[in-house]
């Protein structure tokens, strides 16, 4: 039996299927309810409210600890280090109360910070955002338990850029798609940094591959597709998904960041989240390159390939949110 926090989540809620369709049976807790009907139970409610683990079963072999505060606008560091850091923390507490042994921890990439060259899970932390700072003081609150109990197995997994069919609209590649579909889109910058991502069908058979895997103490993976794009790549692929010839031409990241400045006051006054802002224009713009080779050395081969990964999204993309077919020339 498992505990899976967040398991409403885009993440969760495909990862409790995937562990039902192997004979789990999983209960879920998150402050949104859902009711896919792979999940033995639900409780709905906020981690830190102590009424909500009262009403959580905890008497499960491993506990998936997806449940986390992430976006690039309107989220406080208050709200992160609440949400990412002591949350963890009241899980760990439950957890270990219970009597609970295995863990598994969805941490990210942004806690080892930007990097051209590729970098892989020996690198030092070093986040530049609270979302990342919070994660990573996170998992060094995984790594206390391991020390405290020997017999704990801990699994920590850090992925980059989820995206796949379904993914909501705040995601990353669900806001490029829909910007280039409606003609919205502009290349800001020569297109020239990388970009490490992770398509959903990739990163959760690399969770269910880790997970049959797992031993004493902690265990830390980065999970990210092979090979990584450069944003110019991405972005033409999309464009000929889509059936369109990609822009022949940039704005200089020197002249769109002013721009965006004067979005992102708009926004502040007015509570919008607006499309476009100088986060998001320089985020684009920096590298994330991550080095995952230690799961592959492990014997993990990634089922779906970058451009059949893009295919499907941009298929679903097409179909679920306006009624259109992929184009015969894609």
């Amino acid at each position: 039996m498992l505990l899976l926090t967040g398991s409403s989540g885009y993440i969760g809620s495909r990862l409790a299927s995937r562990l039902n369709e192997r004979g789990h049976s999983v209960f879920g807790v998150d402050r949104k309810q859902y009711n896919g009907n792979f999940f033995s139970d639900t409780t709905t409610g906020d981690l830190l409210e102590p009424s909500t683990l009262e009403r959580t079963n905890l008497n499960v072999d491993c506990i998936c600890h997806l449940a986390a505060a992430k976006g690039d606008w309107g989220i406080s560091e208050e709200e992160y280090y609440r949400d990412n850091l002591e949350a963890t923390r009241a899980i760990i507490e439950a957890g270990k109360d219970a009597g609970v042994k295995d863990w598994v921890f969805y941490s990210t990439v942004a806690t080892l910070g930007p990097h051209h060259a590729p970098v892989d899970e020996g690198a030092d932390f070093n986040a530049i955002n609270p979302y990342g700072a919070s994660k990573a003081d996170a998992e060094k609150l995984f790594h206390q338990l391991a020390s405290e109990d020997p017999e704990a197995r801990v699994l920590i997994i850090r992925p980059s850029v989820v995206y796949g069919p379904g993914n909501p609209p705040s995601t990353n590649i669900y806001r490029l798609v829909d910007a280039i579909y409606n003609r919205r889109f502009a290349m800001v910058g020569p297109g020239d940094a990388i970009k490490s991502t992770s398509y959903i069908e990739n990163l959760l058979a690399a969770t269910i591959f880790l997970m049959e895997r797992m031993e004493r103490g902690v265990q830390t993976y980065i999970y990210v597709d092979e090979p990584a794009l450069t944003t110019g790549t991405l972005v033409e692929r999309i464009y000929k998904l889509l059936g369109r010839s990609p822009p022949s031409w940039h704005i200089p990241l020197s002249v769109a960041t002013p721009i965006a400045t004067v979005s992102d006051w708009t926004a502040d006054f007015t509570g919008i989240d607006l499309p476009i802002t100088a986060a998001r224009i320089e985020k684009f713009n920096r590298s994330t390159n991550f080095d995952a080779s230690k799961i592959r050395e492990d014997g993990f081969e990634q089922p779906v390939s970058n451009e059949d990964a893009l295919r499907r999204t941009i298929e679903w993309h097409l179909h679920h949110e306006y009624g259109e077919p992929l184009p015969a020339e894609a």
